[in-house]
């Protein structure tokens, strides 16, 4: 089903206008289906990274992934549709995240809930990344209608240096997980890194979400995280990382002035 054609631009000079305002390099590709392409560079079939400790490039290849990328695209009439909600402080996606999503072929666009009653209609998913801030009464009502629904939202936030984002955090209440107070602090020296008890080192748990990470016993290492708590009866809960026995959380959160458990901590084990 697919065609190659080779064009060689100085027989061709103005081809790749038609499809790209850019300098396309040799042996970059141009994958098309019906009025839809999508131009790929050469630089980006082998990626360029820096080894900072020998101050060279390390190449990889990923033309694999850019042409089932491209092909995809141009034969697929609609693509999954990412809204990212905004009005709470929200940081900007990662790169790396960021170009994953765009390769995937994920739309994204921003969505305020303040100024609208209803999730779009072609929204295949909800994000919020690392608010800052709460979000409302009448802005919780509206995602706990959408998910309610079979709507999809990701979460990705943590404490805050106000306190714990309550409204958001209530969203969890339905499946039976509680967010504690607090930041969560490791008790146990096997579970934290370079030597600080608030830089987790979870146990990670076999999952096709951490499979690829499992098999080569990789490590996930967060910092500054908030614990939650899956009730006994809770349904369609997964915990893919999960803190020691010896673990607690510091109710005073940003303001802690020691690791030590005091009282009005919570006890681990916490999922994170």
């Amino acid at each position: 089903h697919i065609t190659v054609t080779k064009k060689n631009p100085d027989v061709f000079p103005t081809f790749t206008s038609q499809y790209t305002s850019e300098d396309v390099p040799n042996n970059s590709l141009i994958v098309e289906c019906g009025d839809k392409s999508r131009y790929i560079s050469y630089n980006d079939i082998y990626l360029a990274d820096v080894d900072y400790t020998t101050y060279s490039y390390v190449y990889s290849f990923d033309g694999e992934g850019a042409i089932t990328s491209a092909i995809d695209y141009v034969v697929n009439e609609e693509q999954p549709k990412l809204y990212l909600v905004e009005g709470h402080g929200e940081a900007d996606l990662p790169s790396t995240f960021a170009e994953q999503v765009e390769k995937d072929n994920i739309e994204t666009e921003s969505l305020s809930l303040l100024h609208t009653e209803t999730i779009p209609e072609d929204a295949d998913c909800l994000m919020i990344y690392a608010p800052e801030s709460d979000i409302s009464t009448e802005e919780k009502d509206i995602l706990a209608d959408y998910v309610s629904t079979g709507g999809k939202l990701l979460v990705l936030a943590g404490p805050t240096e106000d306190g714990t984002l309550s409204n958001l955090y209530s969203l969890l209440a339905n499946y039976g997980v509680t967010a504690a107070e607090g930041i969560v602090v490791e008790g146990d020296s096997s579970h934290y890194a370079f030597g600080y008890p608030h830089i987790l080192l979870p146990d990670m748990a076999d999952s096709e979400i951490t499979q690829s990470l499992t098999t080569e016993n990789y490590y996930a290492i967060i910092p500054i995280a908030q614990g939650m708590t899956i009730s006994d009866s809770a349904a369609n809960v997964t915990a893919l990382l999960t803190t020691s026995d010896a673990s607690f959380s510091k109710a005073a959160g940003y303001q802690l002035t020691s690791y030590d458990k005091e009282e009005g901590d919570p006890d681990g084990p916490f999922t994170l």
